[in-house]
């Protein structure tokens, strides 16, 4: 119970950072993850920037924000994301979610989530692949909101701590596998 509090409270923080809402333009063999966890992430209109690959690194480009947006490959599909270091988890919405091949059914939100859009309930799912260039994790564990509470995709430390390092340096967010 004491990790459900802690993983909902990192989501909290982070979508308490986020201004404006915005629109990002398997079967159930993404399993049931042990945790939830959610934000709503809010910006204005994303531009994808440029990814750089050097051999298990990627390196993304910052926006004119500071926000490092990707099309990430999750379950073999492109799906732009957002990178929030602030964000406990991976969170999709219920459309992404379908995407993905990850199947729900109503009992499945059974989390309770707060979220700079109110409180939400929120199933807690496991992506069984997630890649950005030639970095990828397996297994990452991710919350799905509904449709009205997540416009787009939040790549959190569900998958960034499961790399070998990352870093900020000179606008450029690098993730070393």
């Amino acid at each position: 119970m004491l990790k459900h509090v802690a993983l909902v409270a990192g989501c909290v923080l982070a979508a308490g950072y986020l201004g404006q809402k915005t629109d990002f333009g398997s079967s159930h063999s993404s399993r049931q993850a042990k945790a939830p966890s959610q934000t709503a992430f809010n910006v204005t209109q994303p531009q994808t920037k440029k990814l750089s690959i050097r051999g298990k690194t990627a390196v993304l480009d910052g926006d004119g924000r500071g926000h490092f947006l990707a099309i990430a490959k999750m379950n073999g599909r492109k799906v732009e994301v957002l990178v929030d270091t602030g964000a406990t988890s991976v969170a999709i919405n219920k459309k992404t979610a379908r995407r993905l091949g990850i199947k729900l059914s109503n009992a499945d939100f059974k989390y309770e989530v707060n979220t700079a859009n109110g409180k939400v309930k929120a199933a807690s799912v496991l992506i069984e692949k997630i890649s950005i260039g030639k970095v990828s994790v397996s297994h990452v564990s991710a919350a799905v909101l509904p449709n009205n509470a997540l416009d787009g995709t939040l790549l959190g430390m569900s998958f960034l701590g499961q790399l070998s390092g990352f870093y900020v340096q000179n606008n450029q967010l690098v993730m070393k596998q």
